[in-house]
């Protein structure tokens, strides 16, 4: 029979912890400050338009997490809970002085679970690695059967995701026109191409009906030159990943995307005619080009519930 080794010394963990709030100084004496603990106090101001006298909430930061109580930090304590402005203090047998972020601004997560034994790669956007396994697990378990696991969780750094959503008409003329302002057709060829698709009746209602198959995450890393005759310009080096079905059709793609941006930024400026804004000339070229092996993207809308500050 094999006997349990014990180690003389006990591990310090949230299994060990010891943690409350209390109004209680002597339940203070030897232990940390788990929360930080302000002073809160009012103060009479007079408004001076209304020379109305109004009260204001002031706080001071008084301890610190991670401050230990001992006895003079204590006489400070009982001070200011005799005089009111401190009501409790969460304590801690243990010194805990990092503070999780919190965080409510998306970036593109890349995970891998496995499904059933098989390995399925997903894009989403989430705000931290624990909101991420929050939307899998409940992607996954409304979108397949059977046993998983969640298996690397990974931010991708600095990039933009697009997915082309295009319909086929509306992508085919999107081409036209940048070819055509590329100067890669002539006038004559981007006028007759156009013909022919209003003769032709559309023929890509077809093409419509089908699904992603084809379509593939590349990730491409773009060169983008800003360029206005008045104002100079700007050269970028962006990284976006882009759904689509060839690295030539993402990069129109990323130019639309910065096009977009770019407008709804002209938008947004008319409500403030005092601000000056400058359109420019966007264009991008592929400095790189990769495709990333990406079974699924979690839809953003599906991400922002879980966005929630209470979340």
């Amino acid at each position: 029979m094999h006997k349990k080794i014990t180690s003389p010394f006990s591990v310090v963990s949230r299994k060990t912890e010891i943690r409350y709030v209390t109004s209680d100084p002597q339940k203070m004496l030897g232990k940390f400050v788990a929360r930080r603990a302000f002073r809160t106090w009012t103060e009479d101001v007079v408004d001076a338009e209304t020379n109305e006298t109004i009260q204001i909430e002031r706080n001071e930061l008084l301890l610190e997490r991670g401050t230990y109580i001992d006895n003079d930090q204590l006489s400070s304590i009982n001070f200011m809970m005799q005089e009111g402005s401190l009501k409790e203090v969460e304590v801690s047998n243990q010194n805990r002085q990092g503070m999780l972020l919190q965080n409510n601004t998306m970036f593109p997560y890349k995970a891998v679970a496995k499904i059933e034994g098989k390995k399925k790669t997903f894009l989403l956007y989430a705000s931290s690695v624990a909101n991420a396994l929050v939307i899998l697990v409940d992607f996954i378990e409304l979108n397949y059967k059977g046993g998983f696991e969640i298996t690397k969780v990974e931010e991708m750094d600095y990039c933009v995701v697009i997915i082309d959503r295009l319909k086929p008409a509306e992508a085919r003329k999107l081409e036209l026109d940048t070819a055509y302002l590329k100067g890669d057709i002539s006038m004559q060829t981007f006028v007759e191409a156009t013909i022919d698709k209003i003769q032709d009746g559309n023929p890509d209602v077809e093409e419509e009906a089908k699904n992603d198959e084809g379509k593939k995450f590349y990730e491409i890393g773009a060169h983008v030159v800003l360029s206005n005759d008045k104002e100079g310009g700007s050269e970028e080096d962006h990284i976006f990943i882009v759904q689509t079905v060839s690295a030539v059709r993402a990069n129109m793609l990323i130019e639309k995307y910065l096009r977009d941006k770019q407008e709804e930024r002209y938008l947004e400026s008319l409500e403030h005619p005092e601000r000056t804004f400058v359109k420019y000339d966007i264009r991008s070229f592929i400095e790189t080009s990769k495709i990333l092996p990406i079974g699924c993207f979690i839809p953003v809308s599906f991400s922002e519930v879980y966005n929630e500050s209470d979340n």
